[in-house]
């Protein structure tokens, strides 16, 4: 079973919609699942917008979450409630798939010794072009050990310098997956902190200590941006909001995600 917990910090439509198309992925996948609502506002409207998934949703009231809500650890708070032997923490602007959830889960079944495993997505540009489309077998090994995971995170070169960049910069947050007993292999971060510092202090603790990552090369697409995330951003000084929600449409979302295949099959 896989245990989803989105925390939710804003009352809004758009992350009510972002909820239920989440659970619509995961029907659709036919995993076995647990859905958290991890929720800090007390909100419960919510139920009104799903009120078909009304009874496979646990709606959590935290009161403790702002100080663990790192983009990574946020789900520390909703353990005691967990169920599943996965565990997938999101935010509340982040849109799932199906397919998202049946290829990460194929290789948990696959591989004992993979604890985690990312995706961090590829950018699209205005006129739907991807960029920079991974298909490089030796980066997908490498990103089997730990050592290497550390250098491609946070930002060490070949030379062995520190580059600048934010803690937190290159960890795939929303596209990550992990097993539920790495917690309690590597204990909790001792810094609860907002953001980078508690990110680099729990992620540095899995690779110090080896744990395998793994790595899948799936277009952003597979995990979109809400309208609510969107239509707080801007290009160029222009709403972008239309943009993130031609990504939703789902002969863009086929046609891409066809050729995503074709690439990895070639």
């Amino acid at each position: 079973m896989i245990t989803i917990i989105q925390n939710l910090y804003t009352k809004n439509e758009f992350i009510n919609e972002t909820v239920r198309l989440n659970l619509l992925a995961l029907e659709e996948s036919g995993v076995k699942y647990q859905y958290i609502l991890f929720n800090d506002n007390g909100d419960k409207d919510i139920y009104e917008d799903i009120k078909e998934f009304e009874d496979k949703v646990e709606y959590i009231y935290s009161d403790i979450n702002c100080g663990r809500r790192m983009c990574t650890g946020g789900w520390i708070g909703a353990l005691p409630y967990v169920k599943g032997d996965l565990i997938h923490n999101t935010g509340q602007d982040d849109v799932m798939t199906s397919l998202f959830y049946k290829k990460f889960i194929e290789v948990f079944d696959s591989r004992d010794d993979i604890y985690l495993v990312f995706s961090n997505g590829f950018r699209v540009n205005e006129n739907l072009i991807v960029g920079g489309l991974l298909n490089n077998p030796q980066f997908i090994l490498d990103y089997e050990q730990p050592l290497e995971v550390f250098k491609f995170w946070f930002g060490i070169d070949e030379n062995g310098e520190n580059k600048v960049t934010k803690a937190n910069n290159n960890i795939p947050a929303p596209g990550t997956i992990y097993r539920r007993e790495l917690h309690d292999l590597i204990g909790e971060p001792g810094v609860h902190e907002f953001g980078g510092a508690c990110d680099f202090e729990y992620w540095s603790r899995i690779l110090f200590n080896e744990y395998k990552c793994h790595y899948i090369n799936f277009p952003l697409w597979l995990y979109r941006r809400s309208k609510y995330s969107a239509a707080s951003g801007t290009i160029d000084g222009k709403n972008v909001g239309d943009y993130w929600r031609n990504l939703s449409i789902d002969h863009i979302k086929e046609k891409y995600t066809k050729l995503w295949e074709e690439k990895c099959n070639q």
